[in-house]
């Protein structure tokens, strides 16, 4: 099997939801918090679309993650943060696979920055590998809306698979309509009846708006 997870530093990703009408008092409740002082590496956003909050950290070690998950701070912010969440926190730490589009850091900095996730079966990861530098990874290479472009892949989720994060370049909607075109749509159909579990279906993407 092809598929190599690089060492660390790990990218950690922690996504929650928010009620409605208290967004702004949670990302608040982070951006005052000692937890997020306490981090080297560390940006949150916000779904352009929704409620929803995504954390990204950058750890050097499992040890950085486990001191920083059981610190005082850290569930003084979760105290906090818990009267504003409509869901429980999702966590994953997934490992760097291939730096399609060159940034200094893990963690994403630009103004809008978007995750796709997409499950693909270990049996059939070899062809998928090949097939994404062939058509993902080209056409987003020439796309001038893509600031950079990092592939990871999950090493301890609830969301196993392939995580791509995408810095965007300039406007939110400029990107998406980048992405909306014949040559993309083939792209997808193929990814999603040869490679994607569920198929089509199985890919989600969400874009987001810096906040913290």
């Amino acid at each position: 099997m092809n598929l190599n997870i690089r060492k660390a530093p790990y990218l950690v990703v922690m996504e929650w939801d928010t009620h409605a009408g208290t967004i702004g008092q949670a990302v608040e409740a982070w951006n005052h918090s000692e937890a997020k002082r306490s981090l080297d590496q560390s940006v949150l956003y916000q779904g352009v679309l929704d409620d929803h909050l995504v954390l990204l950290y950058e750890v050097k070690s499992f040890e950085e993650i486990q001191r920083f998950i059981e610190s005082d701070a850290f569930h003084a912010f979760i105290e906090q943060e818990s009267e504003y969440m409509a869901s429980d926190f999702h966590q994953a730490v997934v490992g760097l696979v291939e730096d399609v589009i060159h940034r200094d850091t893990l963690i994403p900095q630009t103004d809008y920055m978007q995750l796709r996730y997409i499950e693909v079966p270990l049996s059939d990861i070899d062809s998928y590998l090949l097939w994404r530098k062939r058509r993902i990874f080209a056409y987003v290479q020439q796309n001038d809306k893509v600031e950079s472009f990092l592939a990871f892949h999950s090493v301890l989720s609830s969301t196993p698979g392939v995580l791509f994060v995408t810095e965007v370049r300039g406007d939110i909607d400029e990107y998406r309509e980048s992405f909306l075109t014949p040559a993309y749509r083939e792209i997808i159909q193929e990814a999603g009846h040869d490679h994607i579990k569920d198929g089509e279906g199985g890919l989600k993407t969400t874009e987001y708006k810096r906040v913290g």
